[in-house]
């Protein structure tokens, strides 16, 4: 609209007065002429000023939206830290903060805020004070990261991709990061371990948006607190201010009174549970059969006690026996539930389906319990004067696939370490020293990278070394890689340069050496790791025969070898 309107002013031109008056109104005329860009060009200053107020107001609308939508206002923080984040990479002018910094205390002004969203919008302010206008100056947007996009999703790998994430290599960074002393709480040092796991992942913008989806997301498999965190990162790494409502099924079972008449198959009538919202608040209902729910009816009253949990973290009491046209067990929200991380291991508080006076003898409950992505144990019970309370202790993460394709993912300390390896190696090459690699920060990665190193210098001489001394170099690398392969895995191709990739090209025609290539180095080029497969016509496999046994040194191994091997190749040519 506003390009149309510019043509149309652009395409004004005065008309010239009749008689005797259009010498005395030429000049005028000009001046007219003159001022349509000038029009123009105010007009366009007006309305680029106006969408970037409605570009704040937007921005801040979207930030209240997501506070009210909050489930764990202790993640409040985080939220608003990641928020502020994508603003600034957004490249906020001067005027852009001023308006937002109006904007954020009439908020304080007028808004129903409970109190840590009054003091998330309180700290965004101080932020703003002394980033912007102390400084005097905005900070400078954010550029794109340059990092090669090395990992996208596949539908069917996206839940236990999401699931691993958040329940194994969260809390290896996690407690990496909380292993010195680390500023901020917990919500947000999980922040920062899922924004330093997303970022060395290089995850393409079609992955994270996948991560924003609902249909991955169960409280079997993942809390919902680490849930809202990873919105607030991924929805900073894209540059977005505005999030979508998350939703509150599906639903889970966390547990069954022991004298409960539930069919025994209850656990997956839940996967079908619905919820219904009414003025006073929500009902989960669990449809079940006729025959099950006669079943139930013929004791009074009628046995149904469980509880569940859905996916905005709250727990769910079974209270009544819906019958009529459709039977369902009726739930109705009670709390939240929430991870201790106080004592180091995660603790979880889960309420008992009924509450006795007193258990004699063993505990009449399940030793195990799946939820949040763990399996947990019974530790011991309480009463709270209202009610008797189950207290967890995890006894393991919850595993969701063997495919072999999802190996390629590793935690991203590992990806850090590779990462740190692979600069130190692009140093080191440049100065002619490996004094960039002795000072690793993982020191057992040190003499792996010297042998890389080496071999780097032999493949960029001048003088191209004889296949022998590669070959050697390729087993040190690979005697060295299998002491620590258990912790990094193997060596990745990707931290050797360009050029140090390049010439391997140049000696892939020896299959020997390709095949000790492939042993060292994960995820080689398709030419190279193709490369290994057996030649067919026996003039080929000869000469690699008779190259083979030059190489051997030992008297035995020349007879073995041209016994085994070469006579019936020999036979073959003939």
């Amino acid at each position: 609209m506003f390009a149309s309107l510019v043509s149309r002013l652009t395409r004004i031109s005065p008309e010239p007065s009749v008689g005797t008056r259009v010498c005395a109104t030429s000049h005028r005329g000009a001046d007219s002429q003159s001022a349509a860009p000038r029009l123009v060009s105010a007009l366009a200053r007006s309305l680029a000023g106006q969408s970037k107020v409605s570009c704040v107001e937007g921005d801040v609308e979207a930030l209240l939206a997501r506070m009210r939508q909050r489930m764990y206002p202790e993640t409040l923080p985080v939220l608003a830290s990641y928020w502020l984040k994508a603003v600034e990479a957004s490249g906020y002018g001067r005027q852009q903060w001023k308006e937002l910094a109006r904007l954020l205390q009439q908020a304080l002004r007028e808004e129903l805020l409970d109190g840590p969203s009054r003091q998330a919008l309180v700290d965004i302010q101080t932020r703003i004070q002394q980033a912007v206008f102390l400084q005097g100056r905005p900070p400078r947007p954010r550029p794109p990261r340059s990092e090669r996009v090395c990992a996208t999703l596949s539908s069917d790998l996206l839940q236990p991709y999401i699931n691993r994430l958040l329940n194994e290599w969260l809390s290896m960074e996690r407690g990496r990061l909380l292993a010195p002393k680390t500023g901020g709480g917990p919500p947000l040092v999980t922040g920062t371990a899922l924004e330093g796991l997303l970022v060395r992942e290089r995850l393409s913008p079609r992955a994270l948006e996948m991560l924003l989806q609902h249909e991955p997301f169960s409280p079997l498999y993942v809390y919902p607190a680490d849930v809202e965190i990873l919105q607030d990162v991924v929805l900073f790494l894209l540059r977005r201010t505005r999030a979508c409502p998350r939703r509150v099924m599906p639903a889970s079972l966390i547990c069954v009174a022991p004298d409960s008449l539930l069919p025994a198959n209850y656990r997956e009538a839940v996967h079908h549970a619905f919820l219904t919202r009414w003025p006073r608040g929500g009902e989960v209902h669990v449809p079940i059969r006729s025959p099950q729910a006669l079943e139930i009816l013929k004791t009074e009253p009628a046995r149904i006690g469980s509880v569940l949990v859905t996916m905005d973290g709250r727990w769910w009491e079974a209270v009544r026996l819906q019958t009529g046209d459709s039977h369902a067990v009726v739930y109705r929200p009670m709390g939240r539930l929430r991870l201790d991380y106080e004592k180091g291991d995660a603790r979880l508080r889960v309420p008992c389906p009924e509450t006795p006076l007193s258990w004699s003898g063993r505990i009449p409950f399940p030793e195990t319990f799946e939820i949040f992505g763990r399996e947990w144990r019974l530790s011991r019970w309480e009463l709270d004067g209202k009610r008797a309370w189950l207290h967890l202790a995890v006894s393991r993460v919850l595993s969701m696939t063997e495919d072999a394709r999802f190996e390629r993912w590793k935690p991203a300390s590992v990806e850090m370490a590779w990462s740190a390896l692979e600069d130190a190696l692009a140093s080191s090459i440049v100065q002619g020293s490996s004094e960039p690699i002795e000072r690793l920060r993982d020191s057992d990665l040190i003499p792996l990278g010297r042998a890389i190193f080496e071999l780097a210098r032999s493949l960029k001489s001048r003088r191209l070394e004889p296949c022998e001394v590669i070959e050697n170099q390729l087993r040190d690398i690979r005697s060295l890689e299998a002491q620590v392969s258990l912790k990094y895995g193997r060596v990745p191709w990707r931290i050797l340069p360009p050029d140090v990739q390049a010439s391997f090209f140049k000696i892939r025609s020896d299959r020997e050496l390709v095949e000790l290539l492939n042993e060292v180095f994960d995820s080689l080029p398709e030419q190279l790791s193709a490369a290994t497969a057996a030649d067919p016509r026996p003039g080929k496999g000869l000469t690699f025969a008779f190259a083979t046994l030059r190489r051997l040194t030992t008297p035995f191994a020349r007879n073995y070898f041209a016994g085994k091997y070469l006579s019936p190749l020999i036979r073959l040519s003939r």
